[in-house]
């Protein structure tokens, strides 16, 4: 599976990289985005963690603008921010709001703004559905632990278990 090109933080050489498929519209991709933040607060350099779009337009009207929006907001060496701000208020994601959130994250909102407005990014989020659905993804969220599919919103001791299998694999 790739992860190369693909918004991602930790090191590349980790001995666990997850690759995560969300829709920041989706309620349980918020559900499982504290679980994940305390993860990386648990594992640090230990995961190499990337991001791939998974946009469920049938369910989320602004899913796909606030695919986009990541992905002008990578532009700038912003993306995780605005992937945090995002779901830490994904009922407000329409563009006007997304383009607020990209002026609290002191963004270049010229920049932003026509990036999003010219949806440069439609075909990338193709590619990341087409991928995901090819992997057997169905849902958000779905995440791949060294390979291993894991869906839904997973407690944080199921993750544990799982990453801790993968690093003694390493080991």
């Amino acid at each position: 599976m790739a992860t190369e090109g693909f918004p991602a933080k930790g090191p590349a050489s980790a001995p666990v990289t997850i690759v995560e498929f969300s829709d920041f519209e989706c309620p349980f991709c918020g559900s499982l985005y504290p679980i994940m933040k305390q993860v990386e607060a648990k594992y640090g350099d230990k995961l190499h963690i990337v991001f791939r779009q998974f946009p469920l337009t049938n369910a989320h009207p602004h899913a796909q603008k606030a695919a986009e929006a990541s992905l002008c907001a990578n532009e700038q060496q912003k993306f995780w921010q605005m992937h945090d701000a995002m779901f830490e208020d994904n009922k407000n994601l329409d563009v006007d709001q997304l383009k607020q959130k990209a002026a609290k994250l002191m963004l270049d909102r010229t920049a932003f703004d026509a990036c999003l407005d010219s949806s440069k990014y439609v075909d990338d989020i193709k590619k990341d559905i087409f991928e995901g659905a090819r992997l057997g993804v169905t849902g958000t969220p779905a995440m791949f632990i060294n390979g291993r599919f894991v869906g839904g919103v997973q407690p944080f001791n199921n993750l544990v278990k799982i990453i801790d299998e993968e690093i003694q694999k390493k080991n």
